[in-house]
C-alpha cells in the first residue's frame, strides 16, 4: 500500500472510517453500550465539521507541508475548544470534568490520528492512554469516528450518560479499551506488541502516570523485549498535589526512563514541527521509545496555564473568558445556561464534597 503524505478529501465525519483487516491477535472491540443513548440530543456549540482528516507518513515525509501544518493547526484548535466546551459543562454540572490533561495532549492526538491516516497497516489504531482521567480524548475522537452524536458530550460523566470518569470498554460507544487508574495501559500495551510484532503500538502518558510502579515494570520488560511501543508523554509539570519539581525533587521522565533502558528525548509540546520530528523519530526507531512533551498545563488559558487549576475541569469564569478569546459566544451561552445537579447522597465516608470549580 502506498501511504499518503497530503490531506485527504474531507468526509462526512459520521462515517467511520474504513478498518484494515485484522492479521493478528489483537482487534480492538467497540461493544455496544449497556444503555441505549437517546437519539435526539442537543446540539454541541462547537463545529466540530471543521476537522479534517490529514494524512502525514512518517517514514516518507521529513517535514510538514504548510498545507498540512495548517491543517493539523486548526485540528487541535477545533478540539481543544471541544475539550473546553464539555468539560466546563461537567464542571458545572457539579459533576467535575478534567479539562488540561486532554486539552494538552491535542498536538501529539491529532499528529497521531495523521500517522494512522496515512498508514494505517503499521500501527495499531488505538489511542491508549495511561491516563485515565483525560477520557475526554476518547470521547471526542468517537464523536468525529461517528459513534455517537457530538450533543452527548453536553451530558459528560453525568449519570447514566455512558460517558464515565474513565475508559470503560463495553460503556462508551467508541472507546476501545479500560484504563483503569494511573500506570495500567502500559503494561496492557506491552502485550498487544508481542501480538502485533509488526506494528507500533502507540501510548499515551503523563509525568503522573510515569511515577508509577506499573510503568517502572512495564518499561523494564519493553527494553528487555524490544518491544515496538511508542509513549507521548505530556511533561506539564503539574498533578493534583502540586508541581512534582516542587514536590519530588530530581524527578526526570526521561532520564528515568533512559535507566529502564528506553530511547528518550525531550521536545517542546506546543511546537508542532518539533513534535511531529521527535514523534517521526520515535516511529522509524523500531523498539521502545519515549517521546517527553515540555508544556505548562493549559497553554494559553488566561489565569489557568502552568497551574494545577487546569487538572480538574477549567472554571466557569475561566472557561468563559477562553470563549470570549476564542469568539465562541454560543459556547458561553451554553455554558451559562448549565444547571448545577443536586447531590441525592448527604455523605461521602472517605471521598471529598461532591461538586467542582
Amino acid at each position: 500500500m502506498v501511504c499518503a503524505t497530503a490531506l485527504i478529501p474531507e468526509v462526512p465525519r459520521a462515517s467511520k472510517r474504513k478498518e484494515v483487516e485484522a492479521s493478528t491477535a489483537f482487534t480492538p472491540e467497540v461493544r455496544a453500550p449497556k444503555r441505549k443513548i437517546a437519539e435526539e440530543v442537543e446540539a454541541f456549540p462547537i463545529d466540530l465539521s471543521k476537522y479534517e482528516r490529514v494524512a502525514v507518513d512518517p517514514w516518507r515525509t521529513e517535514s510538514l507541508s504548510a498545507e498540512q501544518r495548517a491543517a493539523l493547526r486548526s485540528n487541535i484548535e477545533v478540539c481543544r475548544d471541544a475539550i473546553v466546551m464539555f468539560t466546563s459543562v461537567g464542571g458545572a454540572s457539579g459533576y467535575g470534568g478534567h479539562t488540561g490533561g486532554a486539552f494538552d495532549m491535542m498536538v501529539e492526538v491529532c499528529l497521531l490520528e495523521a500517522f494512522f491516516e496515512a498508514c494505517p497497516e503499521k500501527f495499531v489504531r488505538t489511542l491508549f492512554d495511561e491516563a485515565g482521567h483525560r477520557v475526554a480524548t476518547q470521547y471526542l475522537f468517537s464523536v468525529l469516528e461517528g459513534h455517537m452524536p457530538a450533543g452527548q458530550l453536553l451530558k459528560y460523566r453525568q449519570g447514566h450518560s455512558n460517558l464515565p470518569g474513565h475508559p470503560e470498554l463495553g460503556r462508551t460507544p467508541g472507546v476501545q479499551f479500560s484504563s483503569g487508574r494511573l500506570g495500567h495501559v502500559w503494561p496492557m500495551a506491552n502485550g498487544i506488541c508481542l501480538a502485533e510484532p509488526s506494528k507500533a503500538v502507540c501510548v499515551f502518558s503523563s509525568d503522573g502516570s510515569q511515577m508509577e510502579g506499573n510503568t517502572a515494570e512495564a518499561a523494564r520488560f519493553a527494553a528487555a523485549k524490544g518491544l515496538n511501543v511508542k509513549l507521548f508523554i505530556d511533561d506539564n509539570d503539574v498533578t493534583i498535589a502540586g508541581h512534582p519539581s516542587e514536590y519530588l525533587k530530581g524527578y526526570n521522565v526521561a532520564q528515568t526512563l533512559r535507566g529502564h533502558g528506553i530511547q528518550a528525548v525531550d521536545v517542546d509540546g506546543e511546537d508542532l514541527d518539533a513534535v511531529f520530528a521527535a514523534m517521526r523519530q520515535s516511529i522509524l526507531a523500531y523498539g521502545p521509545f519515549a517521546v517527553v512533551l515540555k508544556r505548562p498545563m493549559c497553554p494559553g488559558i488566561a489565569g489557568v496555564e502552568g497551574t494545577p487549576h487546569g487538572h480538574d475541569a477549567l472554571a466557569k469564569s475561566k472557561a468563559l473568558d477562553y470563549f470570549k478569546v476564542r469568539g465562541l459566544e454560543t459556547a458561553a451561552e451554553r455554558l451559562n445556561a448549565q444547571k448545577k445537579f443536586a447531590d441525592p447522597y448527604p455523605e461521602y465516608l472517605g471521598a471529598g464534597a461532591f461538586g467542582a470549580p
